[in-house]
């Protein structure tokens, strides 16, 4: 049975077929952008190297490590991560075992020193008031010897015995000499000694400075700080100083380029939305491994080479140790294959 259906105004339309269409709109809406997105995405994955090159870098200034030759154990630290600081400004404090111990047997060679002089002075001053007496004794032996030469009725043992008396006064006054000869010597040798060992154990107290760390320069405290109760080694860095006026980002250039960076390149320094421009001052040669880079599908990271980058005059730069991306377009490699093009078409 067929049912006619009349509307009531053949231009008010159909409510059913409205939203069908509303619906069918946006599904190609969707399905188009979703296409477009995808096609996007290759083009500027697969295009983006084609036209600049890309790679990480890190905000750095001039790094001035504060560290001792000591182990030294941290009892203070005035200054957090971001403060700034002067010359000579106390930033610290330290305990150093090893100093006192290097101190003490200082103290104790000091000590054995002064008792050797004391023992030496006195063999010294006893050797030199004896000496003159020793002589007088040694010439009264000789005269007497010569007056029993003189005489012929001296019996043999009193012969013996005066040149028995001689030879020993000869000893006590060659031994007397010799002594004050070696003892005076020996105090110069350890006087030399003494200063000696007095100038080791001033620079140590003066490089120690009492236990308190001072910035060798004014700057900005990095993020690499020791805690208090922290025991460090020797040269291990008890903070970092960078220089806030010598900013630059050191980039690390990747191995997979159509051209190779060069010095006074324009360069635009990502960080977040901001776009920083910059220029190439310098391209380091040497090559290191980016600190954030991860190695891809478990093989090795690959050290790349580094540029450093100054920011161009008038701008904000990024806070120090940031990480940012520098993208260096191809602006005179692109130039060159358009001319190359047009020649090849002939389209000049």
């Amino acid at each position: 049975m067929n049912i006619t259906i009349n509307r009531l105004d053949p231009n008010v339309p159909d409510p059913i077929e409205s939203r069908r269409r509303a619906a069918g709109r946006l599904v190609r809406f969707a399905y188009g952008a979703t296409v477009f997105g995808i096609l996007a995405f290759f083009v500027v994955y697969f295009g983006a190297p084609l036209v600049l090159l890309s790679g990480p870098g890190t905000v750095t200034a001039p790094r001035y490590v504060v560290s001792l030759p000591h182990i030294v154990q941290i009892k203070t630290m005035n200054v957090v991560p971001g403060a700034t600081v002067k010359a000579g400004q106390v930033i610290g404090t330290v305990n150093s075992p090893q100093v006192d111990s290097v101190i003490a047997t200082y103290m104790n060679a000091l000590a054995d020193i002064a008792v050797r002089r004391a023992e030496l002075r006195v063999k010294l001053r006893v050797a030199q008031e004896s000496l003159a007496s020793s002589r007088s004794y040694l010439r009264l032996t000789e005269e007497t010897i010569a007056h029993i030469e003189e005489m012929s009725s001296a019996s043999l043992s009193y012969r013996v015995d005066m040149y028995r008396e001689r030879a020993q006064a000869l000893r006590t006054v060659v031994s007397q000499e010799a002594e004050i000869a070696e003892a005076t010597v020996q105090l110069t040798d350890l006087d030399k000694f003494n200063q000696k060992i007095r100038g080791h154990m001033d620079a140590i107290e003066g490089s120690f400075a009492g236990g308190e760390v001072l910035a060798p320069v004014a700057g900005v405290v990095s993020t690499n700080v020791a805690y208090a109760g922290q025991s460090l080694v020797a040269g291990a860095p008890i903070a970092e100083i960078l220089d806030p006026t010598d900013i630059f980002v050191d980039w690390y250039v990747p191995n997979e380029r159509l051209a190779n960076p060069t010095i006074d390149d324009q360069v635009q320094v990502l960080f977040g939305n901001r776009r920083i421009p910059g220029t190439i001052i310098d391209i380091l040669p040497v090559s290191d491994i980016y600190a954030g880079r991860q190695p891809q599908f478990g093989g090795d990271r690959q050290a790349t080479q580094i540029a450093r980058v100054r920011f161009n005059n008038g701008v904000t730069p990024p806070p120090l140790s940031s990480t940012v991306y520098v993208h260096m377009y191809y602006t005179h490699f692109t130039a060159r294959i358009a001319k190359w093009l047009i020649q090849l078409l002939r389209l000049d």
